[in-house]
């Protein structure tokens, strides 16, 4: 169950793995933070200072208090959770019971500062969100203990294991009783890849034949195998221009293949400034018989031939913009999901920038039109746009309806007789009264007094 909204009245558990005493501040503040935000960071602070040794499911607590504590919004909350499990920093488990719904978050912990950067989605996301100076700034910061100097010839005559110490051999072969049920208790626990189940059209036998006779190490691009069908994904580069881009990332003086240097070009390529024409269709047309136009059918067509991020710089070239490093995590995060096909990815991104104008996008915005979608079971770009122009007809009928003067049908007229003294005319009405007329009224009043 993937939770796409924020229930104050469902309780909630913070646990964390056995692996959480390897967490570090340090690398938290300065490698995650810039990609996470301040309410996911917020957020994580929060979860931890509400660990409690040995929880249990009657230990829940009300989600409102959350709420309360990080002084945000429900939808603000859920997307910071969401940023959460998607760098791997909580896991979260979900269960109705007896009591009511209750959500578990594990806590998990920090990437080392050098895994951080070879993990592919994670560097690559920090390098757009802080640029190439400050990332080299943080990888000369995480390696500034190392041995500086380079012409050294250093041998490793550390001691062994055994040449130190001494375990009884039985023990070795048949594992004690104490430590075979202390592991299941809590068997090893292994982070999901940040990449699972993500798919692709790449065709990497096609690459491996461009490359074969160019002078690059074989094998340093089956190590870089998920880094390269990441870069596609993002950005839908092809085979032959991703060649161009293999080659110019290869250290010409041993020909090995250089992953943060081809980040760094793949990154720069990308992130430019674009202006020419853009490529997506202005034609007008007659309606066809599926409630689609020409131009409709243009746009669809267009939607299939790029990828999102390709996309969204043909729409900004429109007015000289580019594509924002969040605007670029919207889209990932989108692809990711695997729920809306590439189409109606850009179809949702027309809508944005093209239709309503929008100068980015934001994730609140797409991520509510990417729900409604969602469901009202919409995943291909023509449902998609079926989708809008349903929305957009509707909204022009509550248009015309509001401009309509509305009338009281409901209110029933009354009619009562008019009082003798009415019917009189003005002048009779203001004539003086005459002496005897007083003379009445006064013995008429004086009697009523007796009474």
């Amino acid at each position: 169950m993937t939770a796409t909204t924020f229930d104050p009245q469902a309780g909630y558990i913070v646990t964390a793995s056995t692996a959480f005493v390897n967490f570090n501040d340090q690398t938290f503040a300065t490698f995650y933070q810039p990609i996470l935000g301040p309410v996911a960071f917020s957020l994580f602070y929060t979860f931890r200072a509400r660990l409690i040794p040995k929880p249990t499911i009657s230990n829940r607590t009300m989600q409102s208090e959350l709420l309360a504590h990080i002084n945000a919004g429900g939808q603000q909350v859920i997307e910071a959770l969401h940023r959460l499990e998607a760098v791997g920093l909580v896991q979260t488990y979900f269960q109705s019971d007896e009591v009511g719904d209750v959500y578990v978050y594990e806590l998990q912990p920090t990437l080392t500062p050098e895994k951080f950067l070879t993990d592919n989605l994670l560097s690559i996301l920090l390098l757009e969100e802080i640029g190439e100076t400050a990332f080299n700034h943080l990888i000369e910061q995480s390696r500034q203990y190392k041995l500086a100097s380079s012409n050294v010839n250093l041998t490793n005559i550390s001691h062994r294991f055994f040449e130190e110490f001494h375990i009884n051999s039985q023990s070795i072969t048949a594992t004690p009783k104490a430590i075979t049920d202390a592991r299941k208790q809590s068997p090893i626990e292994k982070q999901p890849s940040l990449t699972a189940g993500m798919e692709t059209d790449f065709n990497w036998g096609t690459l491996l034949h461009l490359l074969a006779n160019q002078p690059i190490v074989s094998s340093d691009l089956e190590n870089s195998h998920e880094l390269i069908l990441l870069e596609h994904q993002l950005y839908g580069i092809d085979e032959p221009t991703m060649k161009k881009l293999v080659l110019r990332s290869i250290d010409l003086q041993t020909n090995h293949f250089n992953p943060q240097k081809f980040k760094q070009i793949v990154a720069s390529t990308y992130n430019v400034i674009y202006t020419q024409p853009s490529k997506v269709a202005e034609q007008k047309s007659p309606v066809a018989n599926d409630g689609l136009t020409s131009r409709d059918r243009q746009l669809l067509k267009t939607a299939a031939d790029y990828s999102p991020v390709e996309f969204l710089q043909d729409l900004k070239a429109q007015t000289g913009g580019y594509v924002t490093s969040g605007e670029r995590h919207i889209l990932t995060g989108l692809v990711e999901q695997e729920k809306l096909t590439k189409e109606a990815i850009n179809i949702l991104t027309w809508y944005v920038i093209g239709d309503r104008g929008h100068s980015t996008l934001t994730a609140n915005f797409v991520d509510t039109i990417a729900n409604n979608w969602l469901q009202n079971g919409v995943s291909t770009g023509q449902q998609a746009l079926l989708q809008l122009k349903n929305f957009n007809k509707q909204s022009q009928e509550k248009k015309k309806e509001a401009k309509k003067p509305h009338r009281n049908n409901w209110r029933k007229t009354i009619k009562e007789p008019m009082p003798e003294w009415s019917k009189k005319d003005k002048s009779e009405l203001m004539k003086k009264a005459s002496s005897q007329e007083v003379a009445k009224l006064r013995e008429r009043i004086a009697n009523r007094k007796k009474k």
